[in-house]
């Protein structure tokens, strides 16, 4: 009786230390994290929007329209009025020589052509809602350069709905995800491994970028109208699990899960024995 009470007792032991032990990142690692904007209220600091990454790119909030709204697909979010003086100036980082892997990555919900984020295309890469260059305005667009190759993906995401968008490249392939899935990928061009350099370039999310200089010159002007929220930047090319990690993240990109729980009862354990 003792040594089956024993048994029983270490066999409920192990079980109950099992969820604590299989547990998987849901999340992505932040090996290479650049820039994060939740976009939350709580990161928000006088005119500025605070780097979540550690590494001080704020945002410097341009315009009297934009603002955070409890309209969040997690928490609260950006809302972009549109019009070329609404838009957010990256401190500090600034590009000037070649990137060899870069990613993208955030939540839009809009029903029209608008500009995610820019280093310029012509010098780096822009990252948005339809292009210029373009007549349809209904799919994601990835430009590099250089030299210069425009590119855009096929799934309609200005729909006024909110979608998960992302893009990625490694030097070699570059890819657009939608939602978690891929998209469409290529090859990039054989001259073509790394994106730049040219001339030195300062960024902006929400409006095209031609500045050398922090919050110089936006262009082009056709700016972002709609919603925002947890915004990603990495100098690594995430990998198609991780996307998929984030576009089920729940809000938080970096957190962990358990993925099994206990589904056995006492009952049963006795009834085993």
């Amino acid at each position: 009786m003792k040594t089956s009470l024993i048994f029983q007792l270490l066999i409920l032991t192990i079980i109950l230390t099992l969820p604590t032990l299989t547990v998987q990142a849901r999340g992505i690692s932040d090996e290479e994290l650049v820039i994060y904007y939740s976009f939350d209220q709580t990161s928000l600091k006088g005119e500025d929007i605070l780097d979540g990454s550690g590494n001080g790119y704020d945002g410097l909030i341009q315009g009297d329209n934009l603002k955070i709204v409890d309209e969040g697909k997690y928490n609260e979010c950006m809302q972009f009025p549109g019009g070329a003086t609404n838009y957010i100036a990256v401190r500090d980082l600034n590009y000037t020589e070649g990137i060899p892997e870069l990613s993208l990555a955030v939540w839009v919900k809009t029903s029209g052509r608008g500009m995610i984020a820019s280093w310029d295309r012509s010098d780096y890469f822009r990252f948005s809602v339809g292009d210029a260059a373009i007549e349809h305005f209904d799919f994601v667009t990835f430009d590099i350069c250089c030299p210069i190759e425009d590119w855009h993906g096929d799934i309609k995401v200005s729909d006024g709905e909110w979608h998960h968008v992302a893009a990625t490249f490694d030097g070699d392939i570059k890819r657009i995800y939608v939602d978690g899935k891929i998209d469409v990928e290529q090859a990039t061009a054989t001259n073509n491994k790394m994106i730049g350099p040219k001339a030195q370039r300062y960024g902006f999310i929400g409006v095209g970028s031609e500045t050398a200089e922090f919050n110089g010159n936006a262009s082009p002007t056709w700016t972002f109208k709609g919603l925002m929220d947890e915004f990603l930047m990495f100098h690594r090319a995430l990998s198609e699990e991780e996307v998929e990690n984030l576009y089920k993240s729940n809000g938080d990109p970096f957190a962990v899960e358990p993925t099994e729980k206990l589904s056995i009862t006492w009952g049963e354990i006795k009834n085993t024995i």
